[in-house]
């Protein structure tokens, strides 16, 4: 039986990242099945007071080391820490999430440190151009005892030795228990979002995210919706370049910026508001890649369908014709189609967009993660 597990992850909350969010979602699942979780991780985008505050409101069982950015000096912090986790309590396994994690496991598991791992793959972490990384990468990964794809798109993505290795896709999931009690306190957000029909995109602003696909698309949304407006929400990364675009494709008017919600009852009230969700991600030759988008299946249980772009993580987070559509990224017109086809049957995708999100709540995901760990040889 599971009693005590070490989860080591690139990113945990407050602050924003789809690694962080899946990280405390596993935590607080296992936790909630009375299993103590010692997470190290760093804390990235967040100010000091925001993190005391967060962990304190964590629950007993789990347990947060943070390790601070410090230059060079960070990666051997990392590595203090997590020698001195794992020698000085005993777990039942690890949990390795993120790029660096994996290269802390490949280095615990060269010298010798005996303990159960598991590593979930994203996807950007395992399509990276840089060769050394790469091969640091794959050797971290080769040195775990089991693989868990978030999605067909990231396991595709190994190399075929490492497509060998004992694996099971666990797609992401989300805390139902949450977005229901986000749901009830949404009313007190003081958001409003113009347009009919409001268009949504959570999430970090970049060409990865794939706003700018969006925004290419808008000319022939507009035509055939001409009170549309799309709303931004997320971390302003490429901001600028891709409000030049807006501009120069004289759609500015009917795209808006907010940045980084502060609070998540603000998140679920932009969610509550929008009429259909886009996430037009596209694949970058750096090798940042979408792993899953799980930033759909939140937008989903807030009965938002959602129209995403085909080809990466995202064919797994949507069954195209049930809870949105798939679609090339880059063909405007099907983009279009596909929205003003959602708007349209509005109702029928809403439902059917709330029941997709059901079947991915945690508590039926860390189910899958015990099954693993419990076949697992010690």
């Amino acid at each position: 039986m599971i009693k005590k597990v070490l989860l080591v992850a690139s990113e945990f909350p407050p602050g924003p990242g789809g690694i962080g969010n899946h990280a405390y979602s596993l935590a607080k699942y296992l936790a909630r099945r009375g299993i103590e979780v010692n997470v190290l991780a760093d804390s990235n985008y967040a100010g000091r007071q925001e993190v005391l505050d967060f962990d304190q409101s964590l629950p007993p069982q789990i347990k947060v080391r943070r390790v601070l950015r410090i230059w060079v000096f960070t990666y051997f912090l990392r590595l203090w820490f997590l020698f001195k986790l794992v020698f000085s309590k005993k777990f039942d396994g690890a949990i390795f999430s993120g790029k660096f994690s994996l290269w802390l496991c490949a280095v615990l598991k060269t010298l010798g440190v005996k303990i159960k791992s598991l590593g979930v793959l994203h996807g950007s972490e395992v399509q990276m151009n840089n060769r050394i990384y790469r091969a640091i990468t794959d050797w971290g990964i080769s040195r775990l005892d089991y693989i868990v794809p978030v999605s067909h798109f990231t396991h595709s993505l190994l190399t075929p030795k490492l497509q060998r290795k004992p694996f099971k896709i666990i797609e992401n999931g989300i805390d139902i228990t949450e977005f229901q009690a986000l749901n009830q306190k949404r009313e007190v957000s003081s958001l409003k979002l113009k347009g009919d029909p409001v268009l949504l995109t959570v999430g970090n602003v970049t060409y990865r995210k794939g706003q700018h696909r969006v925004i290419k698309a808008m000319p022939e949304i507009i035509k055939r919706m001409p009170e549309v407006h799309y709303h931004v929400v997320g971390l302003p990364s490429c901001k600028a370049e891709f409000e030049r675009l807006a501009q120069s494709l004289n759609v500015d008017q009917y795209v808006t910026f907010h940045g980084r919600l502060p609070k998540r009852e603000d998140l679920a009230g932009a969610y509550a508001l929008a009429d259909c969700f886009l996430i037009l991600s596209e694949n970058q030759n750096d090798g940042d890649v979408e792993g899953f988008g799980i930033v759909i299946l939140e937008a989903n249980f807030f009965k938002v369908p959602a129209v995403g772009a085909s080809g990466c993580g995202i064919d797994d987070a949507i069954e195209s014709g049930f809870n949105g559509f798939l679609v090339d990224g880059n063909d405007s017109v099907e983009i279009a189609e596909r929205v003003q086809e959602i708007i349209n049957d509005r109702e029928v995708f809403s439902q059917h967009a709330f029941e997709w999100a059901k079947k991915h709540d945690w508590a039926v995901i860390v189910e899958k993660y015990l099954a693993v760990f419990e076949g697992l040889d010690t």
